[in-house]
């Protein structure tokens, strides 16, 4: 069986979808376009810090390791 390497963005991507309960990107996309803020992750390796941000974010401060480095679900699926 051959191993598939998920790029950085995609496995944040699947990562924010485990942290937020859902199944699938359309899921958790269909989440965020339903309200102001949307769900992002740092995308700092080996932190998986989550926050509620614009849907612009790309920039934002993560809490946990204080780098600018919190982005959107939006801005990471490629949408903005």
């Amino acid at each position: 069986m051959s191993t598939i390497a998920l790029s950085h963005k995609a496995a944040k991507l699947m990562k924010l979808c485990d942290l937020q309960g859902v199944e699938s990107l359309d899921d958790l996309l269909l989440i965020a376009i339903a309200d102001t803020v949307c769900p992002a992750i740092c995308v700092t390796e080996g932190c998986n810090h989550t926050a509620k941000v614009e849907p612009d974010q790309d920039q934002g401060v993560c809490e946990a390791c204080g780098g600018n480095t919190v982005v959107s679900v939006f801005v990471l699926a490629g949408l903005i």
